[in-house]
């Protein structure tokens, strides 16, 4: 995938360019679809595709290329997910700008999906190397200042309202003491600044 959008954003990978002939599209192939497309709009000439299908493919191919690509080659570390995941939201409020319809469809989707968004996942940005040392510091404050509640909340967690100014400080709540009170973690290191 990072090779396919590499060609379609007009450079060529390091190895050169390869082109492996296509499978077979079912559930267990879900990455299947959006490499197929690459592949469709950059042989569209070839294929004989009309203006209409170029242009839906051009579009797809930006979203794919400038944002689905890069946050999916991120999606390694599960401390990084909080921070990724808020600012492919970020990213979207903005391509609303460029593209409404994409940007609304994959708004609308990730509304069910903001796991690492809620307040028991929230604090594992800390451990991750995404945020500045300031960001990690606001979340430690926050959290270091926010009452641990008697019991913690169980079933499907709620999952926050996002805004264009959102900070991952800002999704810190009561749950959030969960990860270090299922650990057994004391709480004073969070008042260290973040280099220590």
């Amino acid at each position: 995938m990072a090779e396919l959008t590499l060609i379609v954003l007009g450079d060529t990978p390091p190895r050169g360019i390869h082109w492996s002939r296509p499978g077979a599209i079912h559930q267990g192939r879900w990455m299947a679809r959006n490499l197929y497309s690459m592949k469709m709009f950059m042989f569209a000439e070839q294929l004989e595709y009309d203006e209409e299908t170029v242009v839906k493919l051009e579009r797809l191919n930006l979203f794919l290329g400038l944002f689905y690509t890069p946050m999916w080659m991120s999606s390694t570390l599960a401390a990084d997910a909080p921070a990724n995941d808020l600012q492919f939201m970020k990213d979207m409020m903005k391509f609303k700008r460029t593209d409404p319809e994409i940007a609304q469809a994959v708004l609308q989707k990730l509304e069910n999906h903001k796991w690492y968004l809620t307040q028991e996942v929230v604090p594992f940005a800390l451990f991750g190397s995404r945020l500045s040392d300031n960001e990690k510091q606001d979340i430690a404050a926050k959290l270091h200042a926010t009452e641990k509640p008697d019991s913690f909340r169980r079933g499907k967690p709620m999952f926050p309202q996002v805004t264009a100014k959102t900070t991952l400080a800002d999704l810190v709540g009561p749950e959030s003491h969960l990860l270090l009170d299922t650990l057994g973690i004391e709480y004073d290191w969070l008042l260290q600044p973040v280099a220590t």
